[in-house]
């Protein structure tokens, strides 16, 4: 189910064309911009009610509720193409995201945990993405011959069709009994009690407060991937190629999700994968054609890689009853450096080139990566200062030890020869 749904989540045939259908709309850039600072948003705010909801009521139910929410989005902007239609569209999307995000997470880890398997939890989540990102990867390339035979109406009809087939497969789901919160009384209070335990556990726990930083900025810095059609077609691609140009992120991505899904792959090997995203990116938009648009395609694969490493780590590292809470609060830090992203591109635009945006956000996923770097290097450190600290504390009170015995027989040997007696 869990592979099923995730394809299903990503097969938008209307994805890889719906910002030339606002422009063709008569929308301009930062037009553009304000509905994905909207769209962004609306998740921030969702995104942690959503997860309270998601520890408290049934979480199949919740994602069945979300994909009729984005189909009717869809439905919407294939009807009345508009700045209205498109706003409402993206508070509907954002419903569905807030509701998916950490919903699904916790439900396929609690599945796994309730029979001792979530142990198979990071291969899983790799072959789920595997299937996302190859149903993406078709979705986009149809989408071309769909545009060809008619137009922006038949692309997001299809998307709508994928949206409603997610409803029997979220139902599909387990349900899963859960010991802890859900079984408690429903209410304000008890929402805020689930409230209270996920924040306390994602702020007291160094392990999960870090992860859930990581996993929450990284995916925000990286909501250019929104602007790359646009860029395409400022280096001079045609709108009829740009679904195809967008299959190279879509490749990289199920290269990424093999890989995961291949072996168990480090923590460590995350701020090299970052690197390389950052490099590329930057690289990429200076080079303002279409083979930067193309290295830039690759450099969202390689993050790809290092994201899926950090939400398989954040989900082993929760223990609380509150995990899918926990997981909307890393969505929150997600949303809210989207916004950051779409506001500089919104405003940047005015004065700057397409192409210098995005090395802009190369060079900060870079220094992110950096900081991932320092991190896995002082996680080492402490790890191996706490195996070696035992071993130096018994030293030194041995040493200790000793250091009393030798002063207390000096004392010995000169009260003896001076006559005072003995000594105790």
């Amino acid at each position: 189910m869990f592979v099923a749904f995730s394809a299903l989540d990503d097969a938008i045939f209307l994805y890889p064309l719906y910002t030339l259908l606002f422009s063709d709309s008569g929308l301009s850039t930062g037009q553009i911009s304000v509905l994905l600072g909207l769209w962004a948003g609306a998740a921030f705010v969702l995104e942690v009610p959503s997860g309270v909801l998601a520890d408290r009521l049934s979480r199949r139910h919740l994602l069945a509720v979300g994909a009729v929410l984005r189909a009717a989005g869809f439905g919407l902007w294939i009807c009345l193409p508009s700045f209205p239609a498109f706003a409402v569209g993206f508070v509907l999307w954002s419903a569905q995201g807030a509701l998916r995000s950490g919903t699904l997470q916790a439900l396929v880890y609690d599945e796994l945990a309730a029979v001792g398997a979530e142990s198979t939890y990071d291969r899983l989540l790799g072959r789920a993405a595997v299937a996302e990102g190859t149903a993406g990867l078709v979705a986009t390339a149809l989408a071309a011959p769909f545009f060809a035979v008619g137009g922006y109406a038949v692309v997001g009809w299809a998307s709508v069709a994928m949206g409603l087939a997610q409803v029997p497969v979220a139902l599909a789901f387990p349900d899963v009994p859960r010991s802890g919160l859900e079984s408690e009384p429903t209410g304000v209070r008890a929402y805020a009690a689930t409230l209270r335990a996920g924040v306390a556990e994602a702020v007291r726990d160094p392990a999960v407060r870090r992860l859930t930083v990581l996993t929450g900025l990284l995916p925000g810095l990286v909501a250019f991937d929104e602007y790359l059609p646009l860029l395409a077609r400022t280096v001079g691609v045609t709108d009829s190629y740009v679904p195809l140009l967008m299959v190279v992120p879509g490749v990289a991505m199920v290269v990424a999700a093999l890989l995961v899904a291949a072996r168990r792959w480090r923590y460590a090997v995350a701020p090299v994968a970052l690197s390389v995203a950052g490099f590329l990116v930057g690289a990429g938009a200076a080079a303002t054609s279409t083979v930067g648009v193309v290295a830039i395609g690759v450099g969202i694969g390689a993050f790809h890689l290092a994201r899926l490493l950090l939400d398989a780590r954040l989900q082993h590292a929760i223990s609380g009853p509150a995990r899918a809470t926990v997981t909307s609060l890393s969505g929150v830090l997600s949303e809210g450096a989207a916004l950051t992203v779409f506001a500089a591109f919104g405003v940047g635009s005015v004065w700057l080139p397409m192409g210098r945006l995005f090395a802009a956000d190369g060079v900060l996923v870079a220094v992110c990566a950096a900081y991932l770097t320092v991190d896995v290097v002082r996680g080492r450190r402490t790890r191996g200062s706490a195996r070696v600290r035992p071993d130096r504390r018994r030293d030194r009170r041995r040493d200790r030890r000793q250091s009393r015995r030798r002063r207390f027989c000096r004392r010995a040997r000169r009260r003896q020869r001076t006559g005072e007696g003995p000594t105790r």
